[in-house]
């Protein structure tokens, strides 16, 4: 991925996106950094999930999934490393740290279903757990929705989120020194991309929903330099 590549995409997400209102009005609310011991900020959270597709988290289990987050919140967030830590910057203690918050957040029960006369658990799975520890640590954690993932190669388990994250982290010292080049800095890249309010891994997110999610064709490279005037 190169940045022009990067910006394309980001470009791409906000044509088809609008404003990202769902995204926007969860930061509104939360004023940029939920507290899942707000019962507010869980609301908030379980609504955007819903509008971001997570569909186990049935309105009706609403109360049950917050009694769920809040649980894991009171285990968890007291070893969990601090919500102004970029991704580029997590050492393996912390990764390992986000490894263990997703294996625990993913067997967490979001709803149950009935079906044929039988009723059953729907846990948050992994696409529920990734996009809460995205919601809470957005600069250094990447939602993953299953399409995207599978693509990837990737399965549901912790040692394949923890391998995703690695990867992405190697991706983005890489585009570090492509920033540096054209005067500016990664962590300054959202307000480069014309996506102030989103953080960097959700610029990586919203390249992957554009190539893999929607499928789009991007043009080749030289097109990209000569669009995004980036070297």
């Amino acid at each position: 991925m190169t940045l022009s590549e990067l910006a394309f995409a980001c470009f791409l997400y906000s044509q088809l996106t609008g404003d990202d209102s769902s995204h926007l009005l969860f930061l509104q609310i939360t004023s940029g950094s939920p507290d899942l011991s707000n019962p507010d900020h869980r609301k908030a959270l379980l609504v955007w999930l819903n509008q971001w597709g997570c569909r186990q988290f049935a309105l009706e289990y609403h109360e049950l999934a917050s009694g769920e987050i809040l649980s894991w919140h009171n285990e968890h967030s007291a070893a969990f490393f601090p919500e102004d830590r970029n991704l580029w910057e997590l050492t393996e203690s912390e990764l390992a740290s986000a490894g263990v918050a997703y294996e625990s957040l993913s067997s967490r029960t979001a709803s149950y279903r009935t079906r044929s006369g039988n009723t059953f658990r729907v846990s948050f799975g992994p696409a529920g757990a990734s996009k809460i520890l995205f919601a809470i640590r957005s600069r250094a954690l990447l939602p993953w929705d299953g399409s995207i993932r599978e693509s990837l190669g990737y399965d549901k388990s912790q040692a394949s989120y923890l391998s995703c994250l690695r990867h992405v982290k190697s991706m983005l010292e890489e585009l570090a020194t492509s920033c540096q080049r054209n005067g500016f800095q990664l962590a300054d890249l959202p307000q480069q991309m014309g996506r102030p309010h989103s953080t960097v891994p959700k610029l990586i997110d919203e390249y992957y929903w554009i190539k893999i999610t929607k499928s789009y064709s991007l043009p080749d490279s030289d097109a990209f330099r000569r669009w995004a005037n980036w070297s």
